[in-house]
Formats: C-alpha cells, sequence, structure tokens
C-alpha cells in the first residue's frame, strides 16, 4: 500500500481480494451492488474507500467533483480517524441522501429497494447523511408501504467520515429509478394522496439566484387564460406535489429539481420544458421513461447573470411559447 487513496475497478479488486467484499449481481449478470466487510463512507456517500486505501470513483461517484480531491492523495486524518475507530455493530445499506429533490428521488431513495432484497435475507440498518427533513421522511414512508417494509432503521453517519461493516453499496440505479416508482406507486395505491383535479400546471422556479426565467410572473399570467395553475412545488408538502402532479395532463416549467414530480404524472402527459441555452437531458429522459410527451423550448439567456452557461438565467419568448402549445393543441 502506497499510502495514497487511489481509485482502482470495482470488479477486479474485489475478484482478486475476496476478504474486502464481494459483487452482487442481477438477472442479467451486470453487477448491482458490493457488500464490503468493511468500507469507510464520506457522509454524502458519494463512493465506499476499503481499508486498503482503494476507492471505486467509476462506479460510485456523482458529480460532486469536490468530494473527489482525495483521490490519488494521501489520506486526511478525519478520514484515518474514522478507519481506526470501532465500527457501529451490525449490517447497513447505504442508501445516503441529498438535499437536492432530483438526486434524492432518483439516485438515493431507489437505493432502498435492496432493503427489501437484501441477498442475506437480513435486515439492514440504512445508513443517510442526516436527519431526514419532512419531505424526505414522506417519501420514505411511501417506500416502506411500497416496498412492503413494516420498519426501517435509520443511521445517520457520524461524521464526515464514518467506518461500517458487512456495507451494502449498490451501484447508481438511476436507469431503473423510474421502474422501483413504479412498482413502488402501485403497491403503495391505497395510501396515495387524491389527485387534486388540476390539469394544466405552469412550475415556478422561486428561492433560487440561478437557472431560471425572469419574467415568470409574466408567463404565470399569461397562461392563466389558457387554464393553467401556478405553482411552487418547493412551498409545498410532498404529499400536495404529488396530489397536484398525478392527475397533470400537461406540464409546463423551468428546468429544475421540481420537474422530478413528473414521476407522479399519468402516462400520455406532456412536459414542455424551458430552458436556456444549453439542453440537459435529464427531464426529456425521465419523461420518455413516464411515457410521456416531451418538448423543449430554448429561451434568450442572460449572459451576465451567471459566469456558467449551464446556470444563466433567460427570458421566456411568450409568443414561442404560445406556438409551442399550440402543437400540443393548447390555444
Amino acid at each position: 500500500m502506497d499510502g495514497t487513496i487511489q481509485s482502482v475497478d470495482l470488479v477486479e479488486h474485489l475478484t482478486a481480494n475476496p476478504h474486502l467484499g464481494r459483487i452482487l449481481r442481477g438477472g442479467d449478470g451486470d453487477p448491482v451492488a458490493a457488500v464490503f466487510d468493511r468500507c469507510v463512507l464520506n457522509n454524502h456517500l458519494m463512493f465506499p474507500v476499503t481499508p486498503d486505501l482503494r476507492c471505486f470513483r467509476p462506479h460510485f461517484g456523482m458529480f460532486q467533483e469536490i468530494a473527489y480531491g482525495m483521490v490519488g492523495q494521501p489520506p486526511s486524518p478525519v478520514f484515518l480517524k474514522a478507519l481506526a475507530q470501532p465500527e457501529p455493530p451490525g449490517k447497513y445499506l447505504a442508501m445516503g441522501g441529498n438535499d437536492n429533490y432530483f438526486h434524492w428521488c432518483l439516485d438515493h431513495l431507489p437505493r432502498l429497494v435492496f432493503g427489501a432484497i437484501a441477498p442475506d435475507g437480513a435486515e439492514r440498518r440504512v445508513i443517510m447523511d442526516g436527519p431526514p427533513n419532512p419531505w424526505q421522511a414522506a417519501s420514505l414512508r411511501l417506500f416502506m408501504a411500497g416496498l412492503k417494509l413494516d420498519t426501517l432503521d435509520l443511521h445517520v453517519s457520524r461524521s464526515d467520515w464514518s467506518g461500517y461493516s458487512d456495507c451494502l453499496v449498490p451501484l447508481p440505479l438511476r436507469s431503473q429509478a423510474v421502474a422501483i416508482w413504479s412498482v413502488v406507486l402501485n403497491h403503495a395505491r391505497d395510501v396515495l394522496p387524491t389527485p387534486s383535479g388540476v390539469k394544466r400546471l405552469f412550475v415556478l422556479r422561486r428561492n433560487t439566484t440561478k437557472r431560471f426565467a425572469v419574467n415568470q410572473d409574466e408567463v404565470a399570467d399569461a397562461l392563466e387564460p389558457l387554464g393553467f395553475l401556478a405553482v411552487d412545488p418547493g412551498s409545498l408538502t410532498f404529499e400536495e406535489q404529488f396530489a397536484l402532479f398525478s392527475g397533470a395532463e400537461l406540464i409546463v416549467g423551468s428546468h429544475g429539481a421540481a420537474l422530478t414530480n413528473i414521476l407522479f404524472a399519468p402516462q400520455g402527459a406532456t412536459l414542455i420544458e424551458l430552458r436556456g441555452r444549453v439542453l440537459q437531458p435529464f427531464f426529456g429522459n425521465l419523461a420518455a421513461q413516464r411515457g410521456m410527451r416531451y418538448l423543449d423550448l430554448a429561451c434568450p439567456e442572460r449572459p451576465d447573470s451567471h459566469h456558467d452557461i449551464i446556470e444563466r438565467d433567460y427570458v421566456v419568448p411568450l409568443d414561442a411559447l404560445r406556438e409551442c402549445l399550440a402543437g400540443v393543441g393548447v390555444r
């Protein structure tokens, strides 16, 4: 061991070092998770590190480049402390956590499915990076109902780095997240909130300093005569968001985490995503997996609003939006 934390191939490393853990494979033979005999996780659970100072960034890393500064570097004192301290007893499932609604719903919460299909049949304490906030708690209760989990033993990570024994860490599940949500919603239909009855939604983007339509109030006024209700999902409970989106047939909204709620929209619904110059694929892909019709409207940017082109604000051209709506039969 050279004293630095190095990223290596997960399958090759665990195959060559079975004392560190084992790979779990799906029905198609592809790896779906790893069970580590001992690993150290940072409190965002981006990737695990084994006691031989090896990590698996290509397999577990998710977007936060700052978390990767440790790769190729000597371990920090706080990491070494976590490596040396006694691990909490028991078996663990690394669900992680994120206060971004999109990443929570598609990258973290679906990991809970492994709590229902743990290969050894053992109950595992679920590791989160902090106590669940109200909307996380509500979605956890929904997943428990959908996965038929009577109890959920949550464990909050103790520090910036914490060591765990017998820890199951799922590989990214985003490509299967919609299918997992569909199963959960089907099994939990008896406890789901009743749809609100609103058929057309305009999704506002409030309480943000970047990547929003600066004229969204004007857009809301223009859409109101067409039967659109303007909503700010960030001000609503999880149950209220579900009730609104589960009956919506047409959704217009700016690119942002609130559009994750199309998870609950009926198949055949339409999403019109408002954006700046750069088209990011997240919600188009999500709409396709949900069987929805998807359109996007590129809007003129405010070049001086942000140095990063992806984060710039923009102005929604009302005439172009009306043409887009006319294309889906709304006049």
